[in-house]
């Protein structure tokens, strides 16, 4: 049973209205880039929520936390012009802290029934080995954000509206994937946009990573042939529907 059919929703590449939450200020780019430039060049508005200001994103113990959340922000903004981002949002929860998953879940509602997206798109915090704590508390703020926007609660935050459906990426139980082949390069270049993570001598085996994970998922989208193996990229996600979020359990095997 293919509920987001039956519910007459549109294909990841069809809708024309995104908000994109991302952990970190990187995180919609290395999970998501490529699809996103080809929404945008589709016309869809997207818009970016950065829950935490990345302070604590670096290995140089040189560097002042205030600092980098300034950079930080700078490289975000550079990269959200490379993919075509129509607005960045900031919700400053502090990188790493103890905030809770539903102080997340109020400050997205108001913003999703502000922007009335067709699809909203975050990190998957259910993937089994998943152990950063702000990746697991994004993920699943955000999806009790999308099943909370569409009832009465929070009269505060605006007038209900029902998230058609939610997209996670990095998720080790995908049912969609996206051909990214064209966009690939522009991925590198809005990933790399964030220079304060990958601009060292990493950045080398870290490509080659992003890039064999792409192709082995495009060899699942267009598996061998007698005539040969295609080659290309692709980005995978776990697409669901909002009714899919609660109380039912075969969502993970759709």
């Amino acid at each position: 049973m293919d509920v987001r059919q039956l519910l007459g929703l549109p294909e990841i590449l069809e809708i024309k209205s995104a908000v994109c939450v991302k952990p970190h200020p990187d995180d919609n780019e290395v999970g998501a880039g490529g699809t996103l430039l080809t929404l945008a060049k589709r016309g869809c508005r997207i818009v970016f929520v950065t829950v935490t200001d990345g302070r604590w994103g670096t290995e140089d113990s040189s560097v002042i936390a205030k600092e980098l959340i300034a950079v930080r922000r700078r490289e975000r903004e550079a990269a959200g012009k490379v993919i075509g981002v129509a607005e960045q949002l900031e919700l400053g929860f502090e990188d790493g802290g103890d905030y809770g998953e539903r102080a997340v879940m109020e400050a997205l509602i108001p913003i999703l029934r502000r922007e009335k997206p067709e699809l909203v798109m975050t990190v998957d915090p259910w993937m089994p080995y998943e152990s950063h704590p702000d990746h697991q508390k994004t993920g699943r703020a955000v999806a009790a954000a999308v099943l909370t926007a569409g009832n009465i609660q929070f009269p505060e935050a605006g007038s209900p509206y029902g998230v058609p459906q939610v997209a996670f990426y990095g998720s080790s139980y995908p049912n969609t994937r996206v051909d990214v082949t064209v966009t690939w390069e522009e991925k590198m270049k809005a990933i790399l946009a964030h220079k304060s993570q990958f601009d060292n001598p990493e950045w080398v085996l870290l490509r080659q990573f992003f890039a064999e994970q792409a192709a082995e998922a495009f060899r699942r989208m267009h598996p061998p042939t007698p005539v040969g193996i295609a080659s290309g990229y692709a980005e995978e996600f776990k697409v669901l529907a909002r009714r899919q979020l609660h109380f039912f359990p075969a969502a993970v095997y759709m």
